[in-house]
């Protein structure tokens, strides 16, 4: 289904992840502190309840330029943000991309501990400083419950802005490269390590969706690196 997209320009491009970075970072300023104040709070849940409100304005604002576009219905609104059922060739190009992030991730941290090993860099620090990756013991993993949710928001928000509505209107040559460093830069406040470690992902997901032209392609490829992890390390399974 064809639909009417309104191009934008990189500065508009940037524009729009500098405010979703601005977001973030007040987000983690203002309420990271207040939720770690709070004693009855399990600290899992701190980045839990910053998701549900960095996430959903991310989905809103993407569905309503699409809106503004005329895309009146959800069958046009999906057409609009790229989100369509996978080919043959797509499932080839999200097993593909997984992979290679999978293995550029592997190689970094591998780099990273062995150079650590020798005191030329400091320690890698898998576990963003905002994020508690400590694992759940008890009934305290029903706790991902709450996450789950979230974690569908996190990857449908970020894919739906980010590959569907701005990456896919971009105008410049070599728009996958510059969606890739905005991303990077949208990552800053996780840290250094957390943007390092997340370079193979920040690369190679825009590439794939500038070859394929499908969110659905992007959503699974960004789910089957952070899910997998997020959970490994939630039940302990992830060297200490």
């Amino acid at each position: 289904m064809k639909c009417r997209r309104t191009p934008l320009t990189i500065t508009q491009a940037a524009a729009i992840f500098a405010a979703a970075f601005l977001y973030l970072v007040l987000l983690l300023w203002w309420m990271l502190p207040f939720l770690r104040s709070q004693p009855g709070l399990h600290p899992a849940t701190h980045w839990y309840l910053i998701g549900y409100a960095l996430f959903p304005p991310m989905i809103g604002y993407a569905l309503w330029q699409a809106r503004r576009e005329g895309a009146d219905t959800l069958a046009k609104l999906l057409a609009s943000l790229c989100v369509r059922p996978m080919t043959h060739r797509d499932w080839k190009s999200a097993a593909a991309g997984i992979f290679a992030v999978l293995a550029g991730t592997g190689l970094l941290l591998g780099g990273w501990s062995h150079l650590a090993g020798l005191d030329w860099l400091p320690p890698v620090n898998t576990s963003p400083w905002c994020i508690d990756m400590s694992p759940l013991e008890g009934s305290n993993r029903l706790l991902l419950l709450a996450w789950a949710p979230m974690f569908v928001l996190n990857i449908v928000g970020e894919e739906l802005l980010w590959r569907g509505y701005v990456q896919s209107r971009l105008t410049i040559r070599h728009r996958w490269q510059a969606i890739g460093l905005l991303w990077l830069a949208f990552h800053l406040p996780f840290g250094v390590s957390t943007m390092v470690l997340s370079l193979p992902l920040m690369l190679v997901l825009p590439f794939v969706f500038e070859r394929t032209q499908n969110t659905t392609v992007a959503i699974l490829i960004h789910a089957m690196f952070n899910g997998p992890a997020f959970l490994a390390a939630a039940f302990g399974l992830l060297p200490g």
